[in-house]
């Protein structure tokens, strides 16, 4: 019996079932690692997918600088709350990338657009009526007396620095007179609209009258 507790040491046994084992077929797996025991080193490249990765794992922080370009992005994903305010310039944006339906109604103001930018060429086929143009006046001349056989002129100008947009004449009797030209002035084309007529001999003297159509400032 002393001879049998001799030979039953803790290395025997150990050695023993081992033995065992390796002969029967059977082994023993560890199937979790210490925490904190695998470092990048101990996994072997691209054997980390998807559904390795837990739910909201990975953050902003985990996330190198400049590693994500738009092969990363899904087509369509991004929208306007996922880009930060004044992030986007005139430099970040394709020439005619922007068209009316990319622009939010009543986002572009006067101060955004430039001086002289908007003509005709930009205007829609009757897209300004009389209700687009506001401030229109018209203003008349004091009038040019005339005598028979003679020519002359009369002129107005839009007052507070507006702008004639048209014009025209009158005579103050209906009589037989000639007009020579109605047309904005060649001085002042911008804001000043002159008319000459001339009156026939045989008859009374005339008043001729200048009138200009008027675009408020």
């Amino acid at each position: 019996m002393s001879r049998i507790r001799t030979w039953l040491t803790y290395g025997n046994v150990t050695a023993t079932v081992a033995v065992f084992l390796a002969m029967s077929g059977a082994a023993v797996a560890v199937t979790t690692a210490p925490k904190n025991s695998v470092t990048s080193p101990s996994i072997k490249d691209g054997e980390v997918n998807a559904p390795d990765l837990r739910g909201g794992a990975v953050t902003a922080a985990k996330i190198r600088p400049g590693s994500i370009g738009s092969g990363k992005v899904i087509d369509g994903s991004l929208s306007g709350v996922d880009i930060r305010d004044d992030t986007l310039d005139q430099n970040k944006l394709m020439a005619a990338s922007v068209d009316t339906d990319e622009l939010a109604i009543g986002s572009v103001t006067a101060e955004k657009v430039h001086t002289g930018a908007v003509g005709s060429r930009e205007l829609g086929a009757n897209v300004v009526g009389a209700g687009a143009v506001k401030g229109l006046t018209t203003a008349t001349s004091s009038g040019t007396s005339i005598s028979p056989s003679h020519a002359g002129n009369a002129e107005v100008t839009c007052p507070n620095g507006g702008m004639v947009v048209g014009g025209g004449y009158a005579w103050e009797d209906d009589a037989f007179t000639w007009m020579i030209y109605s047309t904005p002035s060649e001085t002042d084309p911008s804001h000043t609209w002159m008319v000459r007529g001339y009156v026939p001999g045989g008859g009374p003297s005339n008043r001729l009258y200048a009138w200009a159509t008027c675009l408020s400032p």
